[in-house]
Order: structure tokens, then sequence, then C-alpha cells
């Protein structure tokens, strides 16, 4: 020990009780931040699986929701469109969606394929068969729709075991803006309106427009009036008459029509209304009314002239496949007082051919009760001939596309004197519709066609105006020649 250097002042300075309580705080301090760490991993990694689907992997609708507004004010002081896409996978994926082992490793596999086809920004919707695209910055419409096809490809493309056998389509919808153009919803609901025309048109890839929008919004205001006039009793509704004419232009029977007249909108055709009201459901109370209806009519014509004539009224697919559908026909025939071949049903060969087995069946049932069938539009549909002579049906209705152009086309002629002679073998009616020509009636009577139907002999009629031909003895005296208007 040196001289002079006391015990005191060799000893060391983080012994002193400042030093000492430092080193606790520090302590203290890293063992804080540790578990701040912590608690930030696992909230991550908690925020990670709150936002990313289970089936998929992908990122969920609130995170599509944030990182639109991210990209939107990345690109607000650029040129470029933005494009935005819903993709939904075809109707074919409800055959294994419940199947836990296919149905998961199908959804895994096709949203990383989309991954790698655009990128990161693929999101799962709320619905687990459809997906939202965030395409970015696109020069023009040509490249949005390119990177869309890429993806139809990659999603049609065949997996590796277990869904080695899974093979679908899927439609895409795109919204092509730009920054501050619309809402994200707007948007987004614009991507949806293309994803509908995708899905109803067959086209796998549809980009929004204008005129789209404007036929998608008339679509829903003919929806509400639609619901709103069938809660207001059908007053906005009738039925209009178009007789079938045997060779000498005697009635034997009508088709029956529904029209509709709206208060806003005015006439509408049938072809605007028929198909929103397949798609909600309401087909069901219209096809209802028009049945009920159109045989008090016939019941009523019946008792008033002594006629036999049926009157025949067209069932959509919906109605067709109603599990009441033959309590509800007997129920209204009986109600009536009608025999069963007072009614023809109208179906199209697109309803018999989605099951024609279950199709037979139940066209079987309703002809034990009399009904007569005609299959509607034949010619232009998918029957197998094999089906066709198994089919419990009375009639064919030769499609008015066929005979339109009779005249100038050399095969119409040939398909319809086909069908004609087919008929005639089969031992059923063959009917020609659209028939508005002498030329057409001339052509049509040397083959022997039993029934005729058309403008030339007379328009869908009221049911008054209807009455003048019964009260004439029920004919009906060939109309001026079409074809020279």
């Amino acid at each position: 020990m040196e001289a002079g250097v006391s015990t005191h002042d060799q000893a060391d300075p983080g012994s002193t009780p400042e030093a000492h309580q430092l080193s606790v705080l520090e302590r203290e301090n890293q063992t804080l931040r540790s578990e701040i760490e912590e608690l930030t991993a696992n909230r991550n990694e908690l925020l990670a699986v709150i936002n990313q689907d289970p089936h998929t992997g992908l990122p969920i609708r609130r995170v599509f929701d944030r990182d639109f507004r991210t990209v939107s004010e990345d690109h607000a002081h650029h040129n470029d469109l933005l494009a935005v896409a819903v993709v939904r996978l075809d109707r074919r994926y409800d055959r294994i969606k419940n199947s836990r082992d296919r149905g998961k490793v199908f959804l895994f596999r096709t949203a990383a394929r989309m991954r790698e086809t655009i990128g990161e920004r693929v999101y799962q919707s709320d619905r687990i068969d459809e997906f939202l695209l965030l395409m970015g910055a696109t020069k023009n419409e040509r490249r949005a729709r390119s990177t869309a096809e890429a993806i139809v490809r990659e999603v049609s493309m065949p997996h590796e075991p277990p869904a080695k056998d899974v093979a679908f389509g899927c439609s895409v919808g795109i919204c092509l803006y730009k920054d501050g153009d619309a809402q994200r919803e707007e948007i987004l609901g614009n991507a949806y309106i293309a994803l509908d025309e995708s899905e109803a048109t067959g086209r796998p890839v549809v980009v929004y427009n204008e005129e789209m929008g404007r036929r998608y919004h008339e679509k829903e205001t003919i929806e509400k009036e639609l619901r709103r006039a069938i809660q207001d009793g059908f007053d906005e509704f009738s039925i209009v008459y178009q007789p079938f004419v045997d060779r000498d232009g005697r009635i034997h029977g009508c088709e029956a029509l529904i029209r509709w007249n709206n208060r806003i909108l005015g006439p509408i055709p049938p072809g605007r209304f028929i198909g929103v009201a397949e798609e909600n459901g309401d087909i069901r109370f219209i096809g209802q009314w028009t049945l009920y209806n159109a045989c008090r009519q016939l019941r009523d014509w019946r008792e008033a002239y002594g006629t036999s004539m049926y009157v025949s009224v067209n069932l959509s697919p919906s109605q067709f496949k109603q599990t009441d559908l033959v309590e509800r026909i007997s129920g209204i025939l009986g109600a009536l007082k009608l025999p069963g071949d007072a009614l023809k049903l109208e179906i199209t060969e697109g309803v018999v051919m989605e099951d024609p087995e279950d199709a037979i069946t139940k066209m079987e049932e309703i002809r034990s009760h009399g009904v007569r069938i005609s299959i509607d539009d034949f010619g232009i549909g998918y029957s197998s001939l094999n089906y066709l002579r198994r089919l419990p049906i009375n009639t064919l209705k030769i499609d008015k596309s066929f005979i339109d152009d009779l005249s100038a086309n050399t095969n119409n002629r040939e398909i319809v004197k086909a069908i004609i002679s087919m008929a005639r073998g089969l031992k059923i009616e063959a009917l020609a519709e659209g028939v508005e020509t002498l030329e057409q009636l001339e052509f049509l009577l040397a083959e022997e066609c039993n029934s005729i139907q058309g403008y030339l002999f007379s328009p869908p009629v009221a049911a008054d105006e209807f009455s003048a031909f019964l009260k004439a003895g029920g004919v009906v005296a060939c109309c001026r020649d079409m074809s020279a208007s």
C-alpha cells in the first residue's frame, strides 16, 4: 500500500449507493424493454392472425380497406389509372367446399397462384369463394384485362393431390379509376357490377363501364318496383292471350302471357323483369298468379262460349323445381273445376336437360293429372334425342328463330322439316311460333304442321278482344301479309 492512500480511497466506485441504484435501474429498464419487445411481437403476431383468413392465409377485407386508402394516397398526383378487381370461383366449387382436404387445399393453392400472378395485394372477401385484388397502377384497360386473364388461366390449371381432380373456372370484375374519382365502396361496387356481368354473360373478365352501371341500377329499380307491385296485389299486371290455330284457322288453344305496366317506368317487357323475378325468387308469386288467372279466364270462356280450347302457360326454371308444383297445379284445376287437359305447361329444353331423369319423373307426375306439356323454343337447346323419345310431352314448339328466316335460309327450312317430321313420328304435335308471313304459313302447311301461332293471325290481345274471336265461332282469319310492312 502506498503511503498516504486509504483503503476507502481504493474502493470500487460502483459500490457507492448511487451507483448501485443506477445499476438496478438499468437492469429493470432492460427487463422492461425485453417485455415490451415481446409484447410488441406478440401483438404483431396476434394482428397477423386476426387480419388473416384461416383457409387461404390471405389478408381479410379490413386490410383491403386500409391498403386501398394507402394505394390511392400514394398515387394522388399520378396520371395512371388504378384497378380494383373481384374474383369469384364458379359454381363447381360448391361441390367440394365442404370437403376438409380437397376444398381447403384448393382454396389455399388458388390464393397462392393469384399472389404469384399479381403480387401481395390479394385479399380474402367476406365470401370464401371470392377474392379482392388491388391491381395497382395501370396505363390502360388492356393491361388490367391482361392481368385478369392471367389469373383466370392460373385458377383454371389442374391441381396436385388431394385436389388433382379439381379444375374450376372463375369470373373477374374490374373497375378502373383515378384517385379522387369516387369513394372506395362505390369503386368496389362497380367491380361487383362488372362481376355480375361476367357471370351473366359467361365472359371470364369484364371491365366496368357507365352503360353497365346504368343497366344495373335500372335492374335494381325494376326489382324494387316488382316487389312493391306484388305486395300491392298485382294491380299493375295483366295477361294477354295469343291464339293457337289449326290448318283451317280454328282456335284450339292460346298462350297466356303476362304484362306489366309500372306506375313509374311504364310498360316493361317480360324479358326485362322475368329474369329479375327468377333471380330474387319473386317468380314463384308471379307464376302462381299467372297460372291461376289464366285458368280462371279459360273457365269463363268455356262456360260462356262452350269452347273446349286449352290455355298454355310458361313455367320458369324455378317454378319447375318447386317441390309442391304438382299440388299447386292440381289445386288450381280443382278449385276452378277444370279438367287437366284444359291446361298446357310450356317448359324449355334447358330446364329439362339440367336434370333429365328428375324432369321426366316430374313431367310424368304432371301428365298423370291430364295436364299437357310442351317443350318450348325447341331446336335452340341441347336436347338429347335419347331423352326426347322418353319425355312425356304433347307438343314440340318450333322456335321463332327458325321461322323468321325460312325464305332465305335453306338450313332453317330443313331443320323445321326435320322437327315436324320428328314430331309426327313421335305422334305428338308440332307447333310453329312467330309466323308472320303468308310465305311462312304456306311452307308450314305444305309440311303438314299441326298448329300455328303468330302475328299473321293475331298478336297477343287482352281477354275481351280474345272473346271476340270466340264469339265469331273461334275462327281467326289471316291478317295482312306482314312481309309487306
